[in-house]
């Protein structure tokens, strides 16, 4: 696997050492610990005065976050061609409709595309749609 500690910039590194303190915070909510608080100032103090040092974690970080970006991408366009697009075109074919005039094509040698004998004028472009 390529290196990719070069682009890493600091502000990305004190991010991710941000995020580590959040994730402190989160755990220290749910089990009240001594250790938890003070791992997380420990971290606090780090980010704020020398954010390298998250590097490693950062790498990981952006990783994740760009793993869970294309998984999670692919599941709601899934999600929402299953919810909108797939009905409407079941629809279609159930009532019988052809936009694209898929039946006719190669039928015969005539062409299946419509003629459209309109001269195009100035109202036509102030209102396109």
């Amino acid at each position: 696997m390529k290196s990719n500690d070069h682009k890493l910039a600091p502000e990305q590194c004190k991010d991710s050492g941000l995020a580590l303190v959040l994730l402190g915070l989160i755990c220290y909510q749910f089990w009240p610990r001594p250790l938890i608080m003070l791992l997380t100032i420990i971290f606090l103090l780090a980010a704020m005065t020398y954010p390298p040092v998250f590097r490693p974690f950062a790498k990981f970080w952006f990783a994740l976050s760009s793993l869970l970006g294309a998984v999670v991408s692919k599941i709601l366009l899934t999600m929402i061609f299953i919810v909108l697009v797939l009905p409407v075109g079941l629809m279609r074919r159930a009532m019988g409709k052809d936009a694209m005039k898929l039946r006719d094509w190669k039928k015969n040698s005539a062409s299946v595309f419509r003629i459209r004998d309109h001269t195009c004028s100035a109202q036509d472009l102030e209102n396109p749609y």
